[in-house]
């Protein structure tokens, strides 16, 4: 178990690190030392892991855990909650809302548009969550505390007028699934080349982009381009997509292997 000042000297590269993990681990000794729930605001994936290796070195695993309002979220908040909660108690008193933006059919919105649109009324990234896109409109994740003034504000996306409503967080609508299967050769298994092939990518410019911490793995930032990847590992490329790896099997002639996989289309 580390320190606070152990764990900011060892993770906090910038200023803004610091009072991110700083920020963090008050919350967590809030909520251990008075017991009650205590959270932060949205994290990206970036921060997650961050957030995720601090409350590793701090012994709090046990009392914390990421939740964006669904599994496999994107953005989310880091819970900590005291010993009369359990996990699923926890998940349910998180203090998210709901927010349906609805439109009118012929309109077409898209993620940037509803994500311009909030930032429009001069609010923090870190209070939207994930903003999932259907046909009907959008379901937007929000902290509880500004969803009464967005609910007041937000009433244009791209410059198509939109309602809102407020909807349980159990009856979040996911987001159409829509995968595309693919399959290639890779010289091995490393991330570089798995990325490479699953996003189109030239080798060097998939290596570029792990080095500048903009994949991720099973929603962790990886730096190294010479990570083995797994069947079913999750692979994500900051403004390209979503992969999933499903299979690897064989070799050619040439003895390059097989990879099989799915990705957002």
């Amino acid at each position: 178990m580390k320190t606070k000042n152990e764990i900011l000297t060892a993770l906090g590269g910038t200023g803004e690190e610091r009072l991110l993990l700083a920020g963090l681990l008050d919350k967590e000794q809030t909520c251990r030392t008075r017991g009650y729930l205590t959270h932060t605001k949205f994290l990206s994936m970036g921060e997650r892991a961050k957030c995720m290796e601090a409350v590793r070195l701090a012994g709090a695993s046990g009392h914390a855990l990421f939740w964006g309002g669904y599994e496999d979220a994107e953005r989310g908040i880091y819970l900590f909650y005291p010993d009369y909660l359990d996990a699923d108690s926890a998940r349910q008193a998180a203090p998210l809302a709901l927010l349906r933006a609805h439109k009118s059919k012929a309109d077409t919105l898209t993620h940037r548009d509803y994500l311009g649109a909030l930032m429009g009324l001069q609010i923090d990234r870190a209070v939207v969550g994930d903003i999932i896109v259907h046909d009907e409109g959008a379901d937007i994740l929000v902290l509880e505390d500004m969803a009464d003034f967005i609910m007041l504000h937000f009433a244009q996306a791209g410059r198509k007028h939109i309602s809102l409503t407020r909807e349980p967080v159990e009856s979040l609508r996911a987001a159409a699934a829509v995968e595309k299967t693919g399959s290639g050769s890779v010289a091995s298994p490393r991330l570089d080349s798995v990325a490479a092939l699953v996003f189109g990518l030239p080798r060097k410019d998939a290596q570029a982009r792990i080095e500048k911490g903009l994949v991720f793995v099973n929603n962790l930032p990886c730096s190294k381009p010479e990570r083995l990847v797994a069947e079913g590992d999750k692979i994500t490329v900051r403004g390209i997509g979503r992969a999933r790896v499903t299979a690897f099997g064989g070799t050619s002639r040439k003895g390059r292997l097989f990879v099989e996989f799915v990705k957002n289309a």
